[in-house]
């Protein structure tokens, strides 16, 4: 006997019959087309969107101008020099000699020195520093006492090219080198110089760069801080090297160890200096750095170019101060000057008239109160240079002109010391 469907499963035939028209619907009020191949309206209007978005200079029209901001006056500045700055590892060659002691024989050689025989062995010393290419034929600027000694100089490049150098020149009393390539490739970058008698201002921006790890790292790109000219025209004693340094600049820039030899550079992107050295006591700046003037850097430049060498020009005299000793001795009621002491034959002041013991008081009208006074008379005076003098003789005043000449060859170079 056949019985009627109850009414449970009449309700569960009817919800699944709903809930599949539910799905069909959705189905086609959402799912995704077919037909003629194209994507969904909303499908293109969002992927239209994305790049819109994404595109800063769209969305923040001044975007640019900030990138400009950015691009200031000291990055413009180094992006003109920091390519011709350079990686200077200076070599030294030493042979060193020590016993050759078979193991377990130390004590003996300890205490019996020379029991054993002793071997020579060649040992290399390096030393980093910075420099600056000057010119497209090759020619680096940076300091003596980075290349001093060395027997073999190696220069890197900002690219990381590597090639051999050698001295070409040493002016000891400005602490200033020129080094030239070997080989100079044909693409090197030339850093511009300040033109001659350009105006340095106290507070304008100072930029030093330096390349203290080129040699070392994988990135040879030079290292840049930034910071004023604090002073202009200091005068620098060294205790410990008993040298003068005079008209140096003065900056709060950051010269670290390995960027000596480096360019100060302005915000115009020109080398006003070479930096040399640092006062601290830590080892790191404590923003008192001093750079060689740039003009010195040019004379010895074109000095080498006219004549193979910087002529170093000289007076020919020694001087010393008036002591009450001297004063006595010789009458003097004024002690202000120097005695000259010796004269050198033929030299500059023997040919202007100046003799031993005479007293001398002033050159182009500076009265000489002290040694330095003098030093910075003839510090930066070159073959040609003209000095006037008015001095003392027998209690008559004596005048004449000393024309600075080329001090010879064998002569040591001057190192701001009383003989001129």
């Amino acid at each position: 006997m056949n019985r009627a469907p109850g009414w449970t499963a009449v309700v569960i035939g009817l919800l699944a019959g709903m809930l599949l028209a539910a799905v069909w619907l959705l189905g086609a009020r959402y799912g995704p087309a077919v037909t003629a191949g194209h994507a969904p309206p909303e499908t293109v209007v969002v992927r239209q969107e994305v790049p819109v978005a994404r595109d800063t200079a769209a969305v923040r029209p001044d975007a640019g101008g900030l990138a400009d901001q950015r691009r200031n006056a000291i990055v413009r500045a180094t992006e003109k020099v920091a390519p011709a700055v350079v990686s200077i590892n200076a070599i030294q060659h030493r042979t060193v000699t020590r016993s050759v002691v078979p193991r377990g024989m130390e004590f003996w050689d300890r205490f019996f020195p020379g029991m054993f025989p002793r071997r020579a062995f060649r040992q290399d010393v390096a030393s980093l520093g910075s420099g600056v290419i000057v010119s497209d034929d090759g020619y680096i600027l940076t300091n003596v006492h980075v290349i001093e000694d060395a027997d073999e100089l190696k220069i890197t490049l900002h690219d990381g090219r590597q090639f051999s150098a050698h001295v070409v020149e040493q002016v000891p009393t400005w602490d200033l080198a020129l080094v030239q390539f070997d080989d100079p490739p044909a693409d090197l970058p030339v850093a511009p110089l300040a033109p001659q008698g350009e105006k340095l201002y106290i507070g304008e921006w100072a930029i030093a760069i330096g390349s203290p790890f080129g040699f070392l790292l994988a990135d040879t790109q030079p290292t840049v801080t930034v910071g004023v000219i604090s002073a202009l025209n200091r005068d620098i004693k060294q205790t410990d090297s008993d040298r003068t340094f005079l008209g140096m600049i003065q900056t709060d820039a950051a010269i670290n160890p390995g960027n000596s030899g480096g360019p100060l550079v302005n915000s115009e992107g020109e080398v006003i200096g070479i930096n040399t050295f640092i006062f601290t006591e830590s080892g790191g700046s404590i923003g008192l750095g001093f750079a060689v003037p740039i003009a010195r850097g040019e004379w010895i430049l074109d000095e080498v170019r006219r004549y193979g060498y910087f002529r170093r020009a000289y007076v020919g005299i020694g001087i010393r101060p008036i002591d009450p000793i001297i004063a006595q001795s010789l009458d003097l009621k004024d002690t202000t000057g120097f005695l000259v002491t010796d004269v050198t034959r033929d030299s500059p002041a023997w040919k202007a008239g100046l003799r031993p013991y005479d007293v001398l008081r002033k050159i182009n009208g500076v009265v000489l109160k002290d040694v330095d006074t003098f030093n910075r008379l003839v510090y930066d005076a070159k073959v040609g240079t003209k000095l006037t003098f008015t001095a003392e003789r027998d209690g008559k005043t004596v005048t004449g002109t000393i024309v600075l000449e080329e001090a010879p060859r064998r002569a040591a170079p001057r190192r701001g010391g009383v003989r001129g």
